[in-house]
């Protein structure tokens, strides 16, 4: 409502009023505020402190004849003389830190320093570690691509059906694969079980019966050196050579001497699976076994594949159709004696640490490449150069893995030692074209020139001499065990411990575990669908077209290096060793459609490879050649070499 002329002078004056009010009552409490702050704008005065440092000890000179080196154990100087005299000598203390191996003092155990006093050294030994990895690298490609730009009246297969093509060769394979790796352990007491479980099932291998495939078993020493394909050499192959020809010259798809190049590629995929392991974990020159001793190496190797090709073309066209298989080993073991001392004779004294359980070094690597590339491509060309890629993918899982650990002079188990290092690699691939053209044709056509490498290395440095318990380490194993530091005399006077001043002994009241597995698979499924209309691009001279519907590269390579020295191993139970390699290869030339067989796939699998899902809705001349492409996941291929 409106005031009159005085109502509204004197609200106005009201209001004036009650904001000067309150504008004083802020001020005087923003004063107090500054006024508290103004106590403190000031730095304080500084505090004067004098420091004094003192020390009783005194820089001196050169010490001649005082021989101090980095060693794998702590030692502490203790020092029974006058402080004076100790003083005068300029000698406090010695500490040696565990930095490298190395050889001992050249000083005695006992020993004066220029006449003051005797010292004496007290040792601290470290004990060992465990450790444990578990790497799983995994990729997985769906690529099935179309590719239409011209109705030639081909009815297309669906590329969903050949995923079930490809889940057949994987059982395939797995038929064939016989080397397998441990299964990863729940647990630490697992890790022995699952490592013997798997020397038994090794010991136990004998080749599979498969018509056409091609085979070879070996064990001990004919297992031993470079194995190729089931024969000896004395070279291992190169991988760089044995590549296809694309990847090795790829300037040969591109433009020469001004002809005109037309590119299809729907092939081109590489997959490679890499792995090293590298250990020098636990060692000694004499290691005594209290239980049973295992040592295995295996190497198990597989190439499964289907390259049949369908091609209707003209003659003159030049046509390459051969796919590469190579299982490559090198089983080795080289010496690598301890290192001479300076010291001559036997132990003066021992040092000991203990473990309580196990020690374990323990690695899986499992890598797998899964991949359906199913193109399907009609196509005319229009321009005047055309580089069309479907494919050329590639897929990489690579592990690096390097542990560096302890070395004692005699290692002393209660339990078990076991020693299992094993490779398992399988390739599998499905390469089955189809490539049809009409019309003249001038160029290559590179349906197959696939590589299948498999690649392992299993590397020892020390070579191990297995010997049945004597009575002085077994009679020291029982004292250690009773928690004494003793050892028996006859391990003292033993000749392996010769040049060793200090005996440093590790005591594992369990078992020492060293299992390296390693496990790589590959899995590609390449079936290609071409076709070509190759009459719209003839010029006077023709014209040069390059069709690559393989070239595809699947490439395992893992390497197991054990590092360590020459070792006596006394063992008072049972021995057993053994190196076992394995290589099969298995070509499959029926029809990809016809042998995948369902029945062993899952229910949504079976629903995805339904007749009305795989074939074409029409029929004729007149048909869509643009194939049906279903949304339901594809057939799983995990599960077949998983199983």
């Amino acid at each position: 409502m409106a005031f009159d002329d005085k109502s509204e002078i004197i609200a106005h004056f009201i209001g004036i009023f009650n904001i000067n009010t309150e504008a004083a009552r802020l001020r005087s409490d923003y004063d107090k505020f500054r006024a508290e702050v103004k106590k403190t704008d000031g730095p304080n005065d500084l505090m004067n402190v004098n420091v004094k440092v003192t020390s009783p000890y005194a820089e001196t000179g050169f010490q001649p004849g005082l021989n101090i080196n980095n060693y794998s154990y702590s030692a502490q100087l203790n020092v029974a003389a006058p402080a004076h005299s100790l003083q005068d000598a300029g000698v406090k203390a010695l500490n040696i830190q565990k930095i490298a191996l190395g050889t001992l003092p050249d000083l005695p155990l006992d020993s004066q320093i220029g006449g003051f006093g005797v010292y004496s050294f007290t040792y601290f030994l470290h004990p060992p570690s465990s450790v444990a990895t578990i790497n799983i690298q995994q990729n997985l490609l769906v690529d099935d691509d179309v590719f239409t730009n011209v109705d030639l009246g081909i009815e297309f297969v669906n590329p969903a059906a050949f995923h079930a093509a490809v889940n057949a060769l994987a059982t395939t394979a797995e038929t064939l694969q016989i080397v397998q790796i441990p299964d990863l352990p729940e647990n630490g007491d697992a890790i022995a079980q699952n490592a013997l479980a798997t020397v038994e099932v090794l010991a136990n291998a004998t080749a599979p019966e498969m018509e056409g495939a091609t085979i070879d078993l070996m064990r001990g020493q004919d297992a031993v050196g470079i194995v190729e394909n089931g024969n000896s050499t004395d070279e291992v192959s190169n991988l760089r050579d044995a590549m296809p020809e694309v990847k090795q010259t790829p300037e040969s798809v591109e433009t020469q001497d001004d002809i005109l190049v037309h590119v299809v590629n729907t092939g081109g995929s590489t997959m490679v699976n890499q792995a090293v392991v590298t250990t020098n974990w636990l060692d000694a020159p004499v290691i005594a076994v209290m239980g049973d001793y295992i040592s295995v190496s295996a190497v198990g190797q597989v190439n499964v594949w289907n390259d049949t090709d369908t091609i209707n073309i003209a003659a003159g066209a030049v046509i390459s159709s051969t796919t590469h298989g190579m299982n490559t080993s090198t089983i080795t073991t080289v010496a690598n004696a301890v290192a001479e001392s300076g010291y001559t004779g036997g132990p003066e004294t021992v040092v000991v640490t203990r473990i309580e359980g196990n020690v374990v070094n323990v690695n899986y690597i499992q890598q797998y490449n899964f991949a359906y590339d199913n193109d399907v491509v009609s196509v005319t060309f229009s321009a005047t150069e055309t580089y069309l890629e479907l494919s050329d993918n590639t897929l990489i899982n690579m592990a690096d893995l390097v542990e560096l650990g302890f070395q004692y002079d005699l290692i002393v188990i209660g339990g078990n030692m076991i020693d299992l290092r094993v490779i398992s690699q399988t390739n599998v691939m499905l390469d089955t074209d189809s490539i049809h053209v009409e019309g003249s044709f001038s160029g290559n056509i590179d349906g197959s020139d696939n590589l299948l490498w498999n690649e392992a290395l299993i590397y020892q440095s020390g070579v191990n001499t297995i010997e049945g318990m004597t009575d002085s380490y077994a009679n020291t194993a029982m004292t250690l065990e009773s928690g004494s530091d003793n050892v028996d005399d006859g391990v003292l006077n033993d000749e392996a411990m010769d040049g060793t001043q200090v005996l440093r002994v590790l005591y594992i009241e369990g078992d020492l575990l060293d299992v390296q597995a390693i496990e790589q698979v590959n899995v590609l499924g390449d079936a290609d669908q071409v076709a070509l209309a190759s009459e719209t691009i003839q010029s006077e001279d023709g014209a040069n077209i390059e069709v690559i519907t393989g070239a595809n590269t699947l490439i395992n390579v893992a390497s197991i290096i054990d590092l360590g020295i020459d070792s006596t191993i006394y063992v008072g139970g049972d021995q057993y060793s053994d190196a076992m390699l394995y290589q099969a290869g298995f070509v499959s030339t029926e029809d990809p459609l016809v042998v995948s067989d369902t029945s062993g796939l899952a229910s949504e699998a079976v629903l995805f490879l339904a007749d009305d899902m795989i074939e074409s809705p029409q029929t004729g001349n007149d048909a869509d050649i643009a194939p049906v492409i279903s949304n339901e996941p594809p057939a799983d291929v995990m599960q077949s070499v998983l199983a």
